[in-house]
């Protein structure tokens, strides 16, 4: 790829089933080395945009590159061999064992790749010697990452990689994530895990309705996060102070507990803390970026919706 080209440009993409708009009308492009999470509820339209990344399914209108080559349905196999691909609960050829399964992409690909699937197989520990329709659904999901990571490709599409994995190789996967950044490589990637797009991603995209409606670096996003503020009080008429979101209140025993994330001016904040009658406990901590998040996904789209996700 061409050092001015994004990895992945989406330009003016909208996806028709009928007269139903799954997408609509969505543009953006990733520079190579950046790790995007992109989120939304059930039913945005995540799992089409990516299969129309990949080339599973066309678009109705709009242009998608990946990896310097344009996708289309008649072209997806000569993309499938730039980039690494896994999705949760991703279909895998049963007959095989999952040492055949891994022995065959390789055999595709270009280049001897034998150090680094051996590397993978240490870390995710995936059962080789049985045949795929018998393993159970994180051992699938193991061998799905290793063969998406074993060719090293610059650009990775993963659609809820995580999806069936302990907590254990969730974690492996989010640490391996971090070192795929630190080498460059490119990865956009879905999740319904608030800690997977905060912990390892550069930016968060949000999805809702068919279209993207927020698109932030995560410095942004933490730029904005404010402070998380508890107070318990023996008065039972307090109220939060000007521009208090996220506001819960709740009585026991005679005493008052205030919750509220605050943004604003933290002078402001003292002086309204001072002013509390019967003040018995405050605490003021950072609001973190995962509930900073968690208040952008909510106030964007809602309930879960049901559906294609």
């Amino acid at each position: 790829m061409s050092d001015m080209q994004p990895a992945i440009d989406v330009q003016g993409v909208t996806k028709r089933f009928g007269r139903f708009k799954a997408v609509h009308d969505i543009t953006f492009s990733v520079p190579e080395g950046q790790v995007v999470g992109f989120v939304g509820a059930n039913g945005a339209g995540k799992t089409t945009t990516i299969s129309m990344l990949m080339g599973f399914i066309s678009v109705s209108e709009g242009n998608i590159s990946v990896a310097g080559q344009h996708v289309s349905t008649g072209r997806a196999h000569k993309v499938h061999r730039s980039i690494g691909y896994a999705a949760g609960d991703m279909e895998l050829p049963g007959g095989l064992t999952g040492e055949q399964y891994l022995d065959f992409l390789l055999s595709q690909s270009q280049g001897d790749h034998t150090e680094t699937t051996a590397m993978l197989l240490k870390r995710f520990k995936p059962q080789l010697n049985k045949k795929i329709r018998n393993l159970s659904r994180g051992n699938k999901q193991k061998i799905a990452l290793v063969a998406a990571f074993a060719t090293d490709p610059d650009v990775i599409v993963l659609d809820e990689p995580t999806s069936g994995l302990d907590p254990v190789m969730q974690e492996t996967f989010l640490d391996y994530v971090r070192e795929l950044s630190k080498q460059g490589k490119t990865v956009f990637m879905s999740s319904h895990y608030l800690q997977e797009v905060t912990e390892v991603c550069d930016r968060i995209m949000l999805m809702s309705h068919g279209q993207i409606v927020q698109d932030l670096m995560k410095e942004e996003l933490l730029k904005n996060s404010g402070k998380h503020v508890v107070i318990r009080t023996g008065y039972v008429h307090t109220k939060p102070p000007r521009g208090a979101e996220s506001v819960e209140s709740s009585e026991t025993d005679d005493v008052t507990t205030l919750r509220f994330v605050y943004k604003g001016d933290v002078e402001l904040l003292q002086r309204w803390l001072a002013g509390i009658k019967k003040l018995q406990d405050v605490e003021v901590s950072e609001y973190n970026l995962e509930g900073a998040f968690s208040s952008l996904y909510e106030a964007e789209t809602g309930e879960n919706e049901e559906g294609e996700s």
